[in-house]
């Protein structure tokens, strides 16, 4: 049973880490053509399904992670749209940036994203969650 301090730092970490997911994905989900037109010039096989995946992950994930809903399930998924953007971005290359850390700031600052999803992985939701109020 966590204390009412522990249930209320778990919920404002669920807001934090959704407010990183949830203007993008509503971005995304308004101008889905562009995200699919640089998905497909970027030479991904079928682009309209992966933009719809991850435009999907990148809406709906965040709104179950400020509501609690399927804690492993939302992190997990997070975790993989993380990850995907980082291959997507930076490719095989990503182990060399990891040795020249000065110069991609945003390849660290999307590690420590899958770090907090990682933590709400094991951690849960919370008292303050839709999970725990069944």
């Amino acid at each position: 049973m966590l204390s009412r301090s522990e249930d209320a730092a778990l919920l404002l970490g669920r807001l934090f880490v959704a407010a990183l997911f949830l203007p993008s994905g509503y971005n995304k989900l308004t101008a889905f053509s562009s995200v699919v037109s640089s998905l497909a010039a970027k030479g991904l096989p079928y682009p309209e399904i992966v933009a719809g995946m991850l435009v999907g992950a990148e809406f709906l994930g965040p709104l179950a992670l400020i509501i609690g809903l399927w804690p492993r399930w939302t992190a997990l998924v997070l975790i993989g749209l993380s990850a995907a953007t980082v291959w997507m971005t930076y490719g095989p290359s990503v182990t060399g940036l990891i040795f020249r850390p000065g110069q991609n700031v945003e390849l660290f600052q999307n590690l420590a994203i899958i770090g907090g999803l990682l933590f709400y992985f094991v951690s849960g939701p919370g008292g303050w969650s839709r999970t725990s109020l069944r």
